[in-house]
């Protein structure tokens, strides 16, 4: 029984749309965030990062193939005579040679699969909470909510802010969030590990270091990650910049006192209000400030990580090109 008068007393009221027809009604916290969670999870995932990581799989498997072939004519690089002929000299190997090496290629495609599979893992989540973020900023402004097709409301009573903190908290903390935080983590240390390796050894020995196949390895897998990484760290930038819900409240502020010269019998009950905005916007300022210290949430950092690895792309695709890209000054 106190549980169902609770549910009652934490509804409110919204205006959704019926057939263009602009309707008021009450639902709970919870309702509205399991409408927007409903929503998000009919909407069809993209299958982009899935063929990427098919391609890229393949890519990685016959880069030995690749690099036998560059070797084999040293002189004059990477040309069709060099696979021509290596390709006759596989099949005139004997069976077992050409079975091994069959084995091989299937074998090092299922694992680079795998590992690819945990980015798009890792880019569904994260696409999932960048549209959770998306709709939730939307509630509040009419012309959105309708072209989203979610319910709308102000915050205009300490009901309703009480109600968007807690849809705010729910929503944030949907889907997995340490699994994927390790992943980005993880991945991102060893690429940095990689690239340094690389640094070294192209400083330390000059440009034998491009005859090696560890280096081909190295900046192949770096060229690989470093796509998804990218993608993962402009969806993390976005979704903090949708959850940023500073100008939002002040923006709420604004409206209140507009709607206190045209209410002046609701003045008291909206100066609460208020009072309620400000200490609601210095709480979110002090909890975003603690969770951006995980660097993929981190707007800066996120943008400071996305000049690195275009960067470091930049130079090793500058190495291998023979002329000189700048991939970081498209970022704005």
């Amino acid at each position: 029984m106190s549980e169902n008068n609770r549910g009652d007393r934490d509804r409110i009221r919204v205006k959704v749309w019926m057939n263009d027809d602009l309707v008021k009604i009450e639902m709970s916290p919870l309702e509205i965030g399991y409408h927007i969670i409903s929503k998000v999870e009919r909407i069809k995932s993209s299958l982009e990062y899935v063929y990427l990581g098919i391609l890229l799989s393949f890519l990685m498997s016959i880069l030995p193939f690749v690099f036998r072939a560059h070797n084999a004519d040293i002189q004059h690089g990477f040309s069709v005579s060099a696979v021509t002929m290596l390709l006759d000299e596989m099949l005139a190997d004997p069976l077992e040679l050409q079975l091994i090496h069959i084995f091989g290629f299937i074998l090092s495609t299922s694992l680079s699969c795998c590992f690819f599979t945990l980015f798009v893992v890792a880019e569904r989540t994260y696409s999932q909470r960048y549209l959770y973020a998306k709709y939730f900023n939307a509630l509040t402004t009419m012309r959105r909510a309708k072209q989203y097709g979610l319910p709308h409301f102000r915050l205009r009573s300490i009901q309703n802010i009480k109600a968007w903190l807690s849809l705010r908290s729910v929503l944030r903390r949907v889907g997995p969030q340490r699994s994927v935080g390790i992943i980005i983590t993880s991945t991102f240390l060893i690429l940095l590990t990689i690239l340094t390796v690389v640094c070294v050894q192209f400083f330390s020995k000059g440009g034998e270091s491009m005859n090696m196949y560890f280096t081909w390895l190295a900046i192949a897998w770096s060229m690989c990650v470093s796509v998804y990484l990218l993608r993962l760290f402009t969806l993390g930038n976005d979704i903090a910049e949708r959850f940023d819900s500073h100008s939002l409240l002040i923006t709420e502020q604004i409206n209140l006192f507009f709607f206190i010269q045209q209410s002046p019998q609701k003045k008291d009950q909206l100066l609460q209000a208020n009072q309620v905005l400000q200490l609601s916007s210095k709480l979110l300022k002090e909890i975003d400030s603690r969770e951006t210290s995980v660097f993929f949430l981190s707007p800066l950092f996120s943008q400071f990580l996305r000049v690195f690895l275009l960067s470091a792309f930049s130079g090793l695709a500058s190495e291998i090109l023979g002329f000189k890209l700048k991939l970081w000054k498209m970022i704005k």
